[in-house]
């Protein structure tokens, strides 16, 4: 008998599975782990004893901790990359960055989820049972809809010019956001996150590297800069930190931080 769902809808009834899932549940449930390891890494859809993505959540959620469910759970994890659009064309070269975010938040939210299913019964992991491609589809569109509005957000400073305005220039002064004394502060560190998270897509690309003291160039070809990582001149990664630190340091002033 496989564990009922429990989360319910408006009305107030259950939801299930579907005939053909519990089936296939029922079946895999007599099979030795090694080939249900073996069946779950099948792929495609179309070949001959395919394990359905619902099913592979359910074991996944119900089997005890062990190798068995570590394997399971790198298998689901694959199905949900499946269904996230490519980042990368044919040379393996990131050819979106803002695509990059929403696959990574996909696989994020649904690795939480699991987390969060395994220290108690998480409810919002039964639509992934109940229907794998949907659910995985509406995370990829709440994840594009956050990425892409963030990425064409206005720049609070202005367009975007290779050269640095007098005005951001002006802006930026002495800021420096990672100032070892502030980050020392809880309150400090918890706003410049918020203020990071506010940039445009590509500053807080920038941002987020020079925090894990990435250079933003190197004459070194062994050594990653942001320039290499995203692919822009020094002088434009430049330009983009500076337009960033003006623009944490206004937000910032406006908490009373700077």
């Amino acid at each position: 008998m496989t564990r009922p769902l429990q989360k319910t809808k408006l009305d107030g009834t259950h939801y299930y599975r579907r005939e053909a899932v519990e089936a296939e549940i029922q079946e895999l449930a007599t099979i030795s782990a090694a080939e249900l390891e073996r069946r779950s890494a099948l792929w495609p859809s179309t070949s001959q004893g395919f394990v359905s993505p619902e099913a592979l959540v359910y074991f996944v959620r119900n089997l005890p901790a062990g190798a068995h469910r570590d394997k399971l759970t790198e298998q689901l994890l694959g199905r949900v990359v499946r269904r996230v659009p490519r980042t990368t064309d044919a040379s393996g070269h990131t050819t979106s960055l803002t695509r990059m975010n929403i696959r990574e938040d996909v696989v994020d939210r649904f690795v939480d989820l699991l987390l969060s299913d395994r220290e108690g019964y998480d409810d919002r992991l039964d639509y992934y049972e109940v229907n794998f491609n949907s659910a995985i589809a509406r995370d990829r569109q709440d994840a594009s809809i956050r990425h892409w509005t963030h990425e064409n957000r206005s720049d609070d400073l202005g367009s975007d010019e290779v050269e640095v305005s007098d005005r951001v220039e002006a802006a930026v002064g002495d800021c420096d956001p990672f100032d070892a004394d502030e980050l020392d502060k809880r309150n400090y560190r918890l706003q410049l996150d918020d203020a990071i998270d506010s940039l445009p897509e590509f500053q807080r690309r920038i941002v987020e590297m020079l925090r894990q003291e990435i250079p933003i160039e190197s004459k070194d070809p062994s050594i990653a800069s942001i320039s290499k990582v995203l692919g822009k001149a020094e002088k434009t990664i430049r330009t983009h930190r500076d337009k960033a630190f003006a623009s944490l340091r206004l937000r910032l002033e406006r908490k009373g931080r700077m």
